[in-house]
C-alpha cells in the first residue's frame, strides 16, 4: 500500500515537471519596441490566424514586445506581411515643419512640404480596408514668376492590397482624393494609380490550434528537457530513499525474538 508521503511527493514532482516544461517552451520574439496599439494589432493578427502569441515589456525598457513559439516565427511572419503589419510610422507635416534652427531655404521648405504631403496621402490610404502599404510620389513644378507656362503638378501612386480585398475598385476614388489633396493638380488622369497584391501566408502553421496552446516535442528546448529529466530523477532517488528509511524504521519497531542462551 502506498503510503501518503508517497503520493504527495509524486503530486508536486509531476507539478514541477509541468512547470520546466512550460517554461522551456521556446519563445521568440517578433518585433520590439512597439506602441501598444501596434502590439495589439500583432496580437489580434496573430491569434485570429490561430498562432498563440504573447506581448511583454521589451528588455530595452521601450514600448512592448510580441513572441511566438520558434516554430510558429516562419508563418506568424508571413501573416503579418500580408496584413501590412506592423503599420508603418508616417510623419506629419506637424513634424517635418516643426521650427529648429535658422531658416531654412525655399528649395528646403518646397522638399520638405513635398515630403509631408506624401506621406499624408500615404497614411490616409494605408487606413483603406484592404491596402497593406501604399507609397505616393508627387511632381509639383515651380511656377513661373513671369507667368509663362507651367507644367501641370502629377502623382504617382502605388498600392500593396491583401489577397481578394479589390482595392482596384476604387481606383476612381483613389485619383480624386489624391487630385484634390494636391496644389496645382486640376487633372485627375494626372494621377497614376498602380496595384500590387501581397500574397496570403503559404499555409496554416502545422504547431498551432485556434484556441489552444501550442506543445510540440520541437519547441521545447534541451535546457528545459534537461532539467526536467534532472527533477524526476532527483525525486525518484528521494522517493527510494525514504523508502528504504521507512522500511528500516519499520524493522527496528518490531519485536526482536528471544535468545535462549541455555
Amino acid at each position: 500500500m502506498k503510503q501518503p508521503g508517497s503520493k504527495n511527493a509524486l503530486r508536486w514532482a509531476a507539478i514541477v515537471l509541468a512547470a520546466l516544461l512550460l517554461a522551456g517552451c521556446g519563445r521568440a520574439p517578433l518585433y520590439s519596441q512597439l506602441d501598444e496599439q501596434q502590439a495589439n494589432e500583432l496580437m489580434a493578427a496573430l491569434l485570429d490566424s490561430g498562432i498563440e502569441a504573447d506581448k511583454a515589456p521589451s528588455p530595452s525598457k521601450t514600448g512592448w514586445e510580441v513572441r511566438v513559439g520558434r516554430n510558429d516565427f516562419p508563418y506568424a511572419m508571413q501573416v503579418l506581411r500580408s496584413r501590412g503589419l506592423p503599420r508603418a510610422q508616417y510623419a506629419t507635416l506637424g513634424e517635418i515643419f516643426k521650427k529648429e534652427g535658422f531658416a531654412s531655404s525655399a528649395i528646403e521648405e518646397k522638399a520638405r512640404y513635398i515630403f509631408g504631403l506624401q506621406q499624408e496621402l500615404a497614411r490616409t490610404l494605408s487606413l483603406m480596408p484592404g491596402v497593406v502599404d501604399a507609397r505616393v510620389h508627387i511632381a509639383l513644378p515651380d511656377r513661373d514668376p513671369l507667368g509663362g507656362d507651367t507644367i501641370d503638378s502629377s502623382a504617382a501612386v502605388m498600392i500593396y492590397e491583401q489577397a481578394g480585398a479589390n482595392v482596384r475598385d476604387r481606383e476612381t476614388d483613389i485619383k480624386v482624393l489624391v487630385k484634390d489633396s494636391v496644389e496645382g493638380l486640376d487633372d485627375v488622369n494626372k494621377v497614376t494609380v498602380k496595384f500590387a497584391t501581397v500574397s496570403a501566408p503559404a499555409a496554416a502553421s502545422p504547431h498551432s490550434v485556434a484556441g489552444t496552446m501550442p506543445m510540440s516535442l520541437s519547441s521545447i528546448s534541451p535546457l528545459g528537457i534537461g532539467l526536467a529529466a534532472g527533477v524526476i530523477a532527483l525525486v525518484l532517488v528521494a522517493l527510494a530513499f525514504a523508502g528504504r528509511v521507512r522500511a528500516l524504521r519499520a524493522q527496528a519497531k518490531q519485536p526482536q525474538p528471544r535468545v535462549w542462551n541455555g
